[in-house]
């Protein structure tokens, strides 16, 4: 089955926005063996979108648009999917009832141009949305399927998922060739460096792989191609191709697929019934706000100190003002003190510290922008490592952020190895 993804919305064209949602559906159909030939973006015109729309549907078999479902004159979307398929536009009443509902929740009162939004073409199969006002809709006529969803990603994934993803699945015939995929997530490697480690395995049979470079982690990308009869088959040559990149690449791979650094580290924590602080200095708080953006983690995140400043890291943190002076606010000694002060004052079992120069100003030739150092404090002692990064200011704090959370992991890894 050939699809083709058209993205209207003017603010996709003058890069106000970014098209994250053709990634991602591209990637869904790609997974069902729809072979995605075409991504089409186009402004808020009416004459430019008919072109589009007659030009996709002419060549494709599934049209997905998005966008254009909302309430003003230049949302029109729908009404020229009707208009090239030769449909009428149809009020459905089930929807301006949930439209209804949707403002009475937020004790507002509805916008008669709203109404617009409950219109769609004749034989439509309405998509609920439960988030916004703008509902999507399966339309086929003539050996064609046309799926109509929102602009907004956090409207549409959730639409596709529940509503498209099922309809899918029942519309693909047996024979069509799936992707099988799985994604081996490595921090503290390069992309050449993996590629050298793995060798022959890059070219195993029956199965390709990519190496896909992330801002603070690569990605080693395996699909596996099957039928719906022969996905068993494709599942076990993925579990045989990952157990040999681990057993060359080790701690090295932190996690699979959905799965995240912090998201590995906090469920560890939370296993172990330990507790952790923070003491930033170069990444200004994303460490924190990285410990904290997982659900629950008040468990085991007690709290931190961004020292930006050296008389913060004296007074509240107590690195000793001679070790500023001798070493620098940059320096293993510091990183230590930092993390050694915050468990301290927090009484946390463990403590992560950062200080580093992020760049762009701020190096010389002792201390390179980029260099950092990150400090560990356990019931054990008190240990700090040096890694030097690259690129722009942002990389650096991230790949810092990434390299602490790495650090903590390892560290627990370690403890259940010496039990």
């Amino acid at each position: 089955m050939k699809a083709e993804i058209v993205a209207t919305g003017t603010e996709l064209l003058l890069g106000e926005t970014l098209n994250t949602s053709a990634h991602y559906l591209t990637g869904k159909l790609s997974s069902l063996g729809i072979e995605v030939d075409y991504h089409t973006t186009v402004g808020d015109n009416p004459d430019r979108l008919e072109q589009i729309l007659r030009q996709a549907i002419g060549r494709t078999d599934l049209l997905v648009t998005t966008g254009g479902l909302g309430p003003t004159v230049d949302d029109l979307t729908k009404e020229l999917v009707a208009k090239v398929l030769d449909l009428k536009m149809e009020l459905d009443a089930f929807s301006l009832e949930q439209l209804k509902q949707f403002f009475a929740r937020r004790k507002a009162p509805m916008p008669l141009n709203n109404e617009k939004q409950v219109y769609f073409p004749t034989g439509s199969k309405i998509l609920p949305n439960p988030i916004g006002t703008a509902p999507g809709a399966i339309i086929k006529k003539n050996g064609k399927t046309v799926i109509i969803l929102p602009g907004p990603p956090f409207e549409m994934r959730p639409m596709f998922d529940t509503y498209v993803w099922p309809e899918l699945q029942r519309i693909i015939e047996p024979h069509t060739e799936r992707m099988n995929e799985r994604v081996l997530k490595v921090f503290g490697m390069g992309e050449s460096a993996i590629e050298e480690v793995l060798g022959e395995l890059m070219s195993l049979p029956n199965l390709t792989m990519a190496l896909l470079a992330k801002r603070a982690e690569m990605h080693i990308r395996l699909v596996a191609r099957s039928s719906q009869t022969t996905s068993g088959e494709a599942s076990d040559a993925l579990d045989r191709a990952e157990e040999k990149i681990r057993q060359r690449l080790g701690d090295k791979i932190f996690g699979r697929d959905q799965e995240t650094m912090i998201g590995i580290v906090g469920q560890t924590l939370r296993n172990k019934h330990l507790t952790i602080a923070s003491a930033e200095s170069c990444t200004g708080g994303l460490l924190g706000a990285a410990l904290t953006q997982e659900p629950g983690s008040s468990e085991f995140y007690l709290g931190g100190v961004v020292s930006y400043s050296n008389s913060v890291k004296q007074e509240i943190l107590g690195v000793n003002e001679d070790d500023l002076k001798k070493f620098g606010a940059v320096s293993e000694e510091v990183a230590k003190e930092m993390a050694a002060g915050v468990r301290s004052k927090v009484g946390s079992d463990l403590a992560i510290s950062t200080t580093g120069i992020a760049g762009p100003d701020g190096g010389s030739d002792q201390k390179p922008v980029g260099l950092v150092y990150i400090g560990l404090a356990t019931p054990e002692g008190v240990q700090a490592k040096r890694f030097q990064f690259y690129g722009e200011r942002e990389s650096v704090r991230q790949l810092t952020v990434q390299a602490a959370l790495n650090e903590v992991r390892q560290h627990m890894l370690n403890s259940e190895r010496r039990l």
